[in-house]
């Protein structure tokens, strides 16, 4: 097993944490990791002798992977997982049903679903708030000169909405869908600047390369993401992690774009409480450019 990304405090992301490190895991661990994944309302309630028996792992197996997200013992391990699986527990609807589309369902199945994916998401997000981060960063971007956010691919929509929303109230953001010109124009950035990269893996080759570029400059560097073991997450000065809720083949879910741009909106809410007043004016102003009627159009 190669060297693994694990945050010192995997509290609240255990699965999450998991889900990222399986692929990298040895077999016995893999075995377990897919187990406890699949199964963790079984896990919370058995000894380490069923569950290693129920995984098809030695009971040491059990131990080594507590130990390798930093917990001192299964017991640990096993009260934080208790702790964040509390208050999840689905309606008698949601028991029968799974996020992950499958042949045959019928669209008001599909449609529930897509409903049950998108509220675990946020309640994802809401179980992993942590206001040592987040007022911090919603302070910096009310303070910043320049906001720069990344956004690749389906997360590109999730940076737009957050640009669009701060550049409404009069913070000077900015968000480019080229990798080229979102290279150079990060490389313009300085120490009071803040770079915002949204990722839901935090691997991909653009958003690394650009969140690099963006804190070589001295700017604040934010990950949204939900790897809590990824290269994203290692770079950046602080992570705000996003629920997911995404089947194999669903790496541009509705669920995984609600995330982010539930966080989004929390960040703009909590700049625009730091000063309601002049975010109203400004506000009030570019409502005035939309809705203001010229000559030429009469």
């Amino acid at each position: 097993m190669g060297k693994l990304n694990i945050p010192n405090n995997v509290s609240g992301k255990i699965l999450s944490t998991l889900r990222a490190i399986e692929s990298d895991l040895p077999t016995a661990l893999k075995r377990l990791t897919h187990y406890i994944i699949s199964s963790p309302d079984e896990v919370i309630v058995k000894n380490v002798t069923d569950i290693a028996n129920a995984a098809g792992v030695g009971e040491a197996t059990v131990i080594r992977l507590a130990k390798t997200l930093k917990f001192p013992g299964f017991k640990e391990f096993q009260i934080e997982l208790v702790k964040e699986t509390a208050g999840k527990s689905q309606q008698l609807e949601e028991q029968i049903l799974d996020s992950n589309i499958a042949d045959g369902d019928t669209h008001d199945v599909i449609a529930k679903k897509l409903k049950i994916a998108i509220l675990h998401s946020l309640n994802e997000n809401i179980h992993n708030l942590d206001e040592r981060v987040l007022y911090p960063v919603a302070d910096a971007i009310y303070k910043a000169r320049k906001v720069f956010i990344i956004g690749v691919g389906n997360s590109s929509l999730s940076a737009l909405f957050l640009k669009n929303k701060l550049c409404r109230i009069g913070i000077e953001a900015f968000s480019e869908p080229m990798s080229h010109f979102m290279y150079t124009s990060l490389a313009m950035l300085g120490p009071s600047d803040v770079v915002i990269a949204l990722s839901q893996k935090g691997g991909s080759y653009e958003t690394l390369k650009a969140f690099s570029i963006g804190k070589e400059t001295g700017a604040l560097a934010v990950a949204i993401t939900n790897n809590p073991v990824g290269k994203l997450t290692e770079l950046a000065d602080y992570v705000i992690f996003n629920g997911n809720e995404e089947g194999a083949l669903q790496g541009d879910s509705a669920a995984t774009l609600t995330a982010q741009i539930h966080i989004c909106e929390l960040l703009y809410t909590l700049v625009v409480s730091f000063n309601r007043t002049k975010a109203t004016k400004t506000k009030q102003l570019t409502l005035q450019a939309l809705s203001k009627d010229f000559e030429i159009f009469h």
